[in-house]
Order: structure tokens, then C-alpha cells, then sequence
């Protein structure tokens, strides 16, 4: 118990020592209810939500989260970022937010954070909301890394919160990156640590940047009854570094490897480039991900792909504040590759449940797994059901079985008044399950819409339809969001 004492007065002896003001205590307070024709819900109630909406016919998420803000130091005026506002040099934030759903059964804890920075540069704990890379975060249909659909993972990160100056460049490069470790638990095949690391480079300084990076993520070091594979910090180094024929203990001879090299945990990610444009009536913001889940899949021939283009007016007063176009292409799947060298993404044969998180994909939202297809129709015909994860006998590459796909996705945000806005989202999915069979095509659409009745009171209500060979169902949402906000200067 003396540590975390003393690193509480640590920091409150720092903040009472240099302390600038308390920024902003934030409440909230909440209520989503939803309900739908079928015995689930329409695919964009429930996804992308942060693991908040539960799949079921009706059911009530309320809400309680806190956020708090400390600034203290020296002021300084960012060149990386320029505003010309001046920003306190070191910051403590902290918060939390507790969902109720399943019908009052299930509490979770959503996020529940840290985070402490100088600058650009942070450091966080626990759970937290996080997007990486340049996806748009408002209308996307879900990043092929990390997408807002499931639940934050648990995990400890330090990064650079946005694109700082390289030094000697003037500014016309910049750079942004992170690394985390995490867990993803036990409610999986095995229990296990997941690594995330990234890194962004931007060049250009006025109207038109271009920018480029790449997303590694690993599930490794899993845990069962028998299996104990290597949790060791020779263990991150190999996954960190992705080191081909790593002994990570599962037993497989990497000099033996019959069809391809052999690298320690699950590991996969994605390469994106892009550009930002600014023109004299509009902002445009235009990214394309190439994702991989093996070594075959960084290879120029690799077509796969999540590209979008958003478009912001500068008109304060249009009534379309942004419109994304996205286009996604999982189809070729490495089909360039010796058959027993490709990869099926999200999934792998040695850590089963594959990229997943509390039953939810932890990347785009238009693969389904296993959880998912037992509500529609055409999977419950092939008897598709869930794996129980504490079963010895569960085959590998199983559990995302719909991810070759071709498919696009259209977002408006709208802005009808100052207390009058709302979202729509049109998306179509085509591809076959398991990647055999005939063609299968899905619609799904979501109409919100939000009402400030106040400064601290608003209220949300929203309209899904799905139709296509999976499913057709129909499905609504009202909510209600209390908000409280209080600045204390020190």
C-alpha cells in the first residue's frame, strides 16, 4: 500500500504546489433505451458504441461518468500546432463511466482512466475511448485496427497525443506514434496480454499535408489450463519487434515451419497514407488502410482496403457539416499467396478467438462473428452458435466467419439550428460466409437525431433498418443526457 500513497501525494503535493486552475469537472448522466422488431438489434444501434448498447430486443443502457482536468506550469504557445492560445505545459486528467444495461442486470465499467501529460507527450491507464490513425472518428464504419465497437481495452499507454515538429524541418515534417500494453482477459480462448503499437509521419505545412503510417497489434503470452506461453520481456521483445521463428512456447518448432515463417502470438495491423486538403470552402480529409495478418499480407499486391473521403464546409451556417464516402475491399484476402500461406482475417489458428473483445470485433463492425451471426437467419440454418471458450475443442480460424467483403458506406452529419442536429449512416456489405457459397448482400441505415433542450439537458432519438439476406429488421433508440460542468479557478 505505500507506493500508491506515495504516489498520490506526489501528485497532490504537485498540484497544490503549481496548480493553475481545475479546467473542467464534468458530469454526466443518462439513459438509452432501444427496442426492434427481431430478438436483436439493428447492426448501427449497437456497433460502434463502445460496447455501451446490448443486442437485445429492448433494453435500457443508463449511464454515470465523471471527468476532471488539472493544469499546471509554465504556459507556452504550441509551434507544432499553432492557435496562438497559450496551454499550461503539464495536465492531470481523470474520469470514469459506469453503464447499467442487460435489463438492470449488468454493470460495467465503460472507461475509468488516467492520464498525465507535458505537452503532446501523455501517459494513460486503464480504460479509455481511442481511435488510432485517421479514420474519420464521426461517420466511419470502423477502422480495420482498433474501431469504437467494442469495449476499451484495458491497457497502459505513452504516446504523442497529435503531430509535434520534427526538429531541423521547420515544421514541414511532423510525427505522432504510441505503444500499449493491455489485456484482453479471460473471457476468450486463452487469457492473454495484446500490444499495440503505432507510428504517423505528416509532411506539409499550410494547405495540403500528406501522411503515412502504420498499426502493429499482437495477442500474445496466452494462459490456459495446460498452456503456459511466454509472458517473459524476451517474449515482448519478440512480438514488439515481430521477430520471425520466435520460440514463444506453443510447442511449434519455428525451424520447422512447413508453410511460412513463424512469428510469437496474433499479430496483424495496417498501413495507412492519406492527405489533408484545405481549399477556400472546404476541408477535405482522405485516408486509405491497407490491412495484413500475416508476413504475406506486406506485399505491394496487397489490394485490400478501408479508404474514405470526408468533406467539411467552412459556411458556418450549412446544413451538412460533413459528408464521408467510404469504400471497403477485403476480397483478394493475400489470394497472391501459397494456399496454405494466407491468412483469414481477424482470425488465427492458435489464439481461436481472434479479434475480438468481450464477443464484439474489436476492428470494423461489417465482419460478423460467431456471436453476431446467431441472431440472423441464414447462420442459425448452418446451426452457427457461439463457442464456449472454456471447451478443449474449438478449431482455429472459426470464430470470424464473414470478413471477404466488398462493401461502402455513406455519413452526413447535419446541423438544422443551434439546438437542432443529427447523423445518418447508409451501409452495404457483399461477400460470402466462410468465403464459399453464394454472394450475400446487407443494408444497414441509422438516422439520429438530438435536440438541446438546454445547456446541460439533451435529448437524442434514432431510427434503424437493416434489410438484406442476413437480416430484416427494424429497431429505435431515445435517449436522454444530463450534463453538469463547473470551472474552479485555484
Amino acid at each position: 500500500m505505500k507506493k500508491p500513497i506515495l504516489f498520490f501525494l506526489l501528485i497532490f503535493i504537485v498540484h497544490n504546489g503549481y496548480c493553475q486552475h481545475t479546467d473542467s469537472l464534468k458530469i454526466d448522466v443518462g439513459t438509452i433505451g432501444t427496442v426492434a422488431k427481431n430478438d436483436y438489434q439493428p447492426l448501427w444501434l449497437v456497433s460502434n458504441r463502445w460496447g455501451a448498447i446490448t443486442d437485445q430486443q429492448y433494453d435500457a443502457s443508463t449511464f454515470f461518468g465523471f471527468s476532471n482536468n488539472h493544469y499546471f506550469g509554465k504556459k507556452y504557445i504550441s509551434k507544432s500546432n499553432p492557435t496562438g492560445i497559450l496551454r499550461p505545459e503539464f495536465y492531470l486528467n481523470y474520469g470514469a463511466t459506469v453503464i447499467i444495461n442487460n435489463h438492470f442486470k449488468d454493470v460495467t465499467l465503460q472507461e475509468g482512466y488516467v492520464k498525465a501529460g507535458y505537452k503532446y507527450l501523455e501517459i494513460r491507464a486503464s480504460r479509455f475511448k481511442y481511435i488510432p490513425g485517421e479514420v474519420d472518428q464521426d461517420l466511419s464504419s470502423g477502422s480495420l485496427g482498433v474501431s469504437s465497437n467494442a469495449l476499451p481495452i484495458p491497457q497502459v499507454t505513452i504516446g504523442l497525443t497529435d503531430y509535434v515538429n520534427v526538429p531541423f524541418t521547420n515544421g514541414w515534417l511532423q510525427i505522432k506514434g504510441q505503444i500499449s500494453h493491455g489485456w484482453l482477459g479471460n473471457n476468450r480462448f486463452l487469457n492473454s496480454y495484446y500490444h499495440e503499437k503505432n507510428l504517423y509521419l505528416r509532411a506539409g505545412k499550410k494547405r495540403f499535408k500528406f501522411f503515412a503510417g502504420l498499426q502493429h497489434y499482437a495477442e500474445w503470452g496466452g494462459r490456459r489450463d495446460g498452456i503456459e506461453l511466454d509472458r517473459s520481456f524476451k517474449g515482448f521483445l519478440n512480438v514488439f519487434l515481430a521477430k520471425p521463428n520466435a520460440d514463444d512456447g506453443s510447442g511449434i518448432d519455428p525451424t520447422q515451419a512447413q508453410y511460412a515463417v513463424y512469428y510469437a502470438g496474433d499479430q496483424r495491423g495496417i498501413f495507412e497514407v492519406g492527405f489533408d486538403l484545405e481549399t477556400n470552402n472546404h476541408l477535405l480529409h482522405f485516408y486509405h488502410q491497407t490491412p495484413f495478418d500475416g508476413s504475406w499480407g506486406v506485399d505491394i499486391r496487397n489490394i485490400d482496403n478501408l479508404s474514405g473521403i470526408s468533406i467539411v464546409p467552412k459556411k458556418e451556417k450549412a446544413v451538412v457539416k460533413k459528408v464521408l464516402a467510404e469504400l471497403i475491399y477485403t476480397k483478394q484476402a493475400e489470394n497472391y499467396a501459397p494456399v496454405d500461406n494466407r491468412q483469414a482475417y481477424y482470425n488465427n489458428g492458435y489464439y481461436k478467438t481472434g479479434w475480438e473483445y468481450n464477443n464484439m470485433i474489436i476492428g470494423t463492425p461489417l465482419f460478423i462473428n460467431r456471436y453476431r451471426a446467431q441472431d440472423y437467419v441464414y447462420f442459425q440454418q448452418r446451426s452457427i452458435k457461439p463457442f464456449d471458450w472454456n471447451s478443449p475443442n474449438i478449431p482455429g480460424n472459426s470464430n470470424i466467419i464473414y470478413n471477404q467483403i466488398v462493401g461502402a458506406n455513406l455519413g452526413l452529419l447535419l446541423q438544422f439550428s443551434n439546438k437542432f442536429s443529427g447523423k445518418t449512416k447508409i451501409t452495404y456489405t457483399n461477400g460470402q460466409y466462410q468465403n464459399s457459397g453464394p454472394n450475400l448482400s446487407q443494408f444497414y441505415t441509422l438516422q439520429e437525431l438530438y435536440y438541446r433542450l438546454s445547456n446541460s439537458l439533451n435529448l437524442s432519438a434514432g431510427f434503424a433498418l437493416d434489410a438484406g439476406d442476413f437480416t430484416n429488421n427494424v429497431g429505435g433508440l431515445v435517449g436522454v443526457h444530463w450534463q453538469f460542468k463547473k470551472a474552479l479557478k485555484m
